[in-house]
């Protein structure tokens, strides 16, 4: 019945509760179904027997290949050749990946034309290197995200703090690799700028 609801509902990325009760011999049928709406169903499941993993990540379908891209476990290999395969349609997915390498992650993000759901799921992913997070910083949803981020260099915080954006300098001033020399500087900044008579915003 399941199955069937799968081929004719849009039911959308969600992990059903009868899916995640299924056991993995359960899980073979539909993971196999000629029907990439039910594979999809199966490919929302993060505990998957490696035997289904491996053979939802090589799924024709993109779709399908986007919603496992995330499972952890899978190789650098596995997922450089999803997005081979697939392209955008499921950069972000593997960006995304808990697992996904540092060289990777600076190799979605210089993707042309940008895929800009990829970019922010650069800019907030922990392997990410100051490489991958200067592409992030250009687009309006990504960049205060990888402002943030605690792998960007010093330097480069310091010139964000006065770029002139203000959504990235107010992220970059939070960031926890900012030097305590700067942090001192930005209280007194700001505690002159709050001074009586004074209504120069900081930048």
């Amino acid at each position: 019945m399941l199955a069937e609801l799968a081929r004719t509902t849009r039911i959308g990325p969600v992990l059903l509760p009868r899916i995640a009760a299924a056991a993995p011999d359960e899980l073979a049928g539909p993971a196999a179904s000629p029907h990439a709406a039910v594979r999809m169903l199966v490919a929302q499941r993060r505990d998957l027997p490696a035997g289904l993993l491996d053979a939802l990540a090589t799924d024709p379908d993109a779709a399908v290949v986007a919603a496992v891209a995330p499972h952890p476990g899978l190789s650098e290999e596995r997922l450089r050749s999803m997005v081979t395969a697939h392209g955008g349609r499921v950069a972000a997915r593997v960006a995304a990946n808990p697992d996904a390498p540092s060289a990777l992650l600076a190799e979605l993000a210089r993707q042309e034309p940008p895929v800009r759901k990829a970019l922010r799921a650069v800019a907030a992913h922990p392997h990410a290197t100051a490489e991958a997070l200067r592409p992030c910083l250009a687009d309006p949803k990504a960049g205060p995200i990888a402002a943030a981020h605690p792998a960007l260099p010093p330097a480069l915080i310091m010139e964000l703090l006065d770029g002139g954006d203000e959504r990235l300098a107010e992220a970059a001033a939070g960031n926890p690799s900012l030097p305590a020399a700067a942090m001192e500087e930005l209280t007194a900044r700001y505690a002159r700028s709050t001074e009586p008579g004074v209504t120069r915003p900081v930048s």
